[in-house]
């Protein structure tokens, strides 16, 4: 029996087995047509973004993204990003939305394997008033792409109401 058929085999075995697809990384992210898009009239004030980390909490995904300062309302920016993601075939995710301390409100948009966060900051608290360059604006918002975990449904179900006990 010689070996070559069979390595022959398992390589194109492997080759054509289905296999979930890999977590996106930073670069995926930039490449990501939402990671430009960009209200009119909004000033980039920070591109930001992340690698891949581990940490003690454990594996930290890569982000990408840009905080904007516009002279929109929040809900005209609500309403721009959701266009825009609508027509390059994001969905809204379903609230209720995990939101940090220095934002008012913020909205998740999901594609298998990805997520956007649009999130509405709180000027006092969010940034130092240098970061704004001097200028005022009347909504400063985060437009971030985060890589999420391809096997998960997009968008997410949502969750039940936890149970509740009488006594």
């Amino acid at each position: 029996m010689t070996l070559v058929p069979v390595a022959l085999v398992f390589v194109g075995v492997a080759m054509f087995w289905p296999r979930a697809s890999a977590p996106l990384e930073r670069a995926d992210l930039e490449a990501e047509a939402a990671f430009a898009v960009q209200m009119p009239g909004a000033d980039e004030l920070a591109r930001v973004g992340g690698d891949r980390r581990f940490t003690l909490e454990g594996e930290q995904n890569p982000f990408a993204g840009h905080i904007y300062g516009t002279t929109a309302t929040s809900a005209d920016v609500y309403a721009f990003y959701e266009t825009e993601l609508a027509r390059l075939g994001w969905r809204k995710q379903l609230p209720p939305y995990p939101r940090s301390t220095a934002e008012l409100e913020n909205r998740i948009y999901c594609k298998i394997g990805a997520e956007f966060r649009l999130a509405i900051k709180n000027q006092d608290t969010a940034f130092q008033a240098g970061f704004y360059r001097g200028r005022t604006y009347t909504t400063v918002f985060d437009a971030t792409v985060l890589s999420g975990d391809p096997r998960s449904p997009c968008p997410l179900l949502p969750r039940s109401p936890r149970p509740t006990t009488r006594p």
